[in-house]
């Protein structure tokens, strides 16, 4: 029995609803409820209305005292596709990333568990609208509980190697050698070789530094565009990669994004982005499985699905498959007199 009238909070104004999620230890936080209809014919046409007139969502939901450094979101929106269950705009403390597989995997996951779509079985596909195109989700339903989610596969967008080999100043690092790769934006690959710091938890704070500014350094240096959606031109992420266990089909990485966000799951498009590397240099074919660990010693399990081009650019297409597991039913408020609207980052 609540000593508190929980009935009176539930009459605030302007409330924002989200399902929580974490895969693999990354959180998604799902806005589905408390916000107007998104317009857009397009994902990215929603994502850009999004940044346009809805900011103040996202710096609510992702900063302090309501988020932090490191949450991640996504708006659910209506589908725009033919087919397609559901839309999703993602969101961090800095931007409006175009892809996020740990997002897919935890939306689609949410869902189906939620019974938003009917269950067809052990298996079922999901299709979901994102900034980067249409993603199909494969689904397995918990043998020993049919309301649960036991894991989701998705085909994830295009990935490819833009420069590699390449040389990077960077301010108190000097010189180090490294690739760009594309799995949903832009990635600076960087092993641990050229660091000399290991892929621990008890490093972490220093990674994210040395991450931030590889992420500038690049930005300065190398000029990037995707060939079709000439809108990404630019190097969001940095991911610091351990090739030692490479040749068994494992590996292990350390990814960097937005106001210093240090992803806890192996990151699904980090782990599309190092299969396109390890493709490129003759490690991992089509088929392959290929293990990826991340920061907490969660996996994600890939393989290249098939070889493609964009034009005469080679590239690989990817899938990931990972689980999710719900933290929490979630009702935002904004106080009238709320001192801090837009949240903060210290």
């Amino acid at each position: 029995m609540s000593l508190f009238n929980t009935e009176k909070f539930l009459e605030l104004p302007n409330q924002i609803v989200t399902l929580d999620y974490h895969v693999g230890g990354e959180p998604i936080r799902l806005v589905v409820d408390g916000l107007p209809e998104i317009p857009g014919e397009t994902i990215n046409d929603k994502r850009l209305y999004i940044r346009g007139h809805l900011d103040h969502v996202r710096l609510l939901l992702t900063r302090e005292p309501r988020g932090h450094r490191d949450m991640f979101a996504g708006i659910i929106t209506r589908p725009v596709n033919q087919g397609s269950g559901f839309g999703i705009v993602f969101m961090d403390a800095r931007r409006y990333p175009y892809m996020c597989g740990h997002g897919v995997i935890g939306a689609v996951t949410a869902f189906v568990e939620t019974g938003s779509v009917e269950m067809q079985g052990a298996d079922m596909d999901v299709i979901v609208d994102s900034p980067s195109g249409q993603v199909k989700a494969s689904v397995r339903i918990a043998a020993d509980d049919p309301r649960r989610v036991e894991s989701v596969a998705i085909r994830m967008e295009s990935a490819f190697v833009f420069l590699s080999d390449c040389f990077l100043e960077v301010d108190g690092l000097g010189v180090l050698k490294v690739d760009i790769c594309f799995a949903g934006g832009f990635f600076v690959m960087v092993s641990v070789e050229e660091i000399g710091i290991s892929l621990a938890a008890a490093d972490s704070g220093r990674l994210a530094e040395i991450g931030m500014a590889v992420i500038e350094a690049a930005n300065r240096s190398f000029q990037v565009r995707h060939p079709v959606r000439t809108y990404i031109d630019t190097i969001d992420v940095a991911e610091f990669y351990d090739l030692s266990g490479s040749t068994s089909g494992r590996g292990k990485n350390f990814v960097v994004l937005g106001e210093g966000h240090v992803d806890r799951s192996p990151c699904g498009t980090g782990t599309s982005a190092k299969m396109a590397l390890l493709h490129r240099r003759g490690l991992l074919s089509v088929g392959d499985r290929f293990v990826n660990e991340g920061l907490l010693g969660t996996t994600f399990e890939g393989r290249i699905a098939a070889e493609s081009s964009i034009g005469d650019l080679p590239v690989i297409v990817p899938e990931i498959r990972g689980s999710a597991h719900p933290t929490g039913l979630h009702r935002f408020v904004t106080g009238a007199d709320d001192p801090l609207p837009k949240g903060f980052l210290i």
